[in-house]
């Protein structure tokens, strides 16, 4: 039971189902899964231990707040990370991988005409993990699948603050294939490298701004102002 709620949290903080701050209550998560509170604080405890979830408190679990210098921290070790999968992957990939991956990636283009973000997160992300999980490394997908499980909520509030789905460029996705039809490890690595810093400095924007917001806030509380809600 343990493992199924922990493979089900995990999932959903990669699909972008938790925000970035959100208190996730052992109660509600017991009540959810039909368990007792034991196997649902096991899982989440993991999960804490794998930096996708924070703990404030003895009995507080929550999702990490928004935070540039570990969306960096995260940046830089997807861009070693990552490549090196989709490398190793160019060289076990065969036909029906690749075809699975093209009607991916025309699933991801379709989402994204239609503007509607929680399916192109998704596809997107069987579109990486199509690719990852032929590497033939279990261990590096494991990491590779908590550091998405760190990046989903992020993504998500970008999306909900920026209302935009230009971040994810379909132009890399189509050099990728490229490079996997052609079995060049090496494009392949760097397609991946193009596509995780082509989202970067919107990202950084979005954060730095929301870091400035949170601050400028902190400084009215100490002044003994308040905001105006408009």
């Amino acid at each position: 039971m343990s493992a199924r709620v922990y493979n089900e949290v995990r999932e959903a903080l990669v699909a972008g189902r938790f925000l970035p701050d959100e208190r996730i209550r052992l109660q509600d998560m017991a009540e959810r899964f039909g368990t007792s509170v034991t196997p649902v604080r096991e899982a989440l405890l993991r999960l804490v231990s794998e930096r996708a979830l924070h703990m404030q408190a003895a009995k507080m679990i929550s999702v990490p707040p928004l935070n540039l210098e570990r969306y960096l921290e995260l940046r830089t070790i997807r861009l070693q990370l990552e490549p090196l999968a989709a490398e190793l992957a160019t060289e076990r990939i065969g036909p029906s991988e690749l075809s699975k991956l093209v009607d991916l990636n025309a699933q991801f283009e379709k989402a994204g005409a239609q503007r509607d973000a929680d399916a192109r997160m998704g596809f997107n992300r069987a579109f990486h993990f199509g690719i990852y999980n032929l590497c033939g490394l279990p261990t590096l997908q494991a990491i590779i699948e908590n550091l998405w499980a760190s990046m989903g909520p992020v993504l998500k509030a970008y999306f909900l603050h920026n209302k935009a789905m230009s971040f994810i460029d379909p132009d890399q996705h189509r050099t990728l294939l490229t490079a996997l039809h052609k079995r060049d490890g090496k494009a392949a690595a760097e397609a991946i490298r193009q596509d995780i810093l082509g989202a970067a400095p919107s990202i950084i924007s979005f954060l730095e701004e929301i870091e400035e917001l949170e601050k400028n806030n902190d400084k009215d509380l100490r002044g003994g102002k308040t905001k105006t809600a408009k």
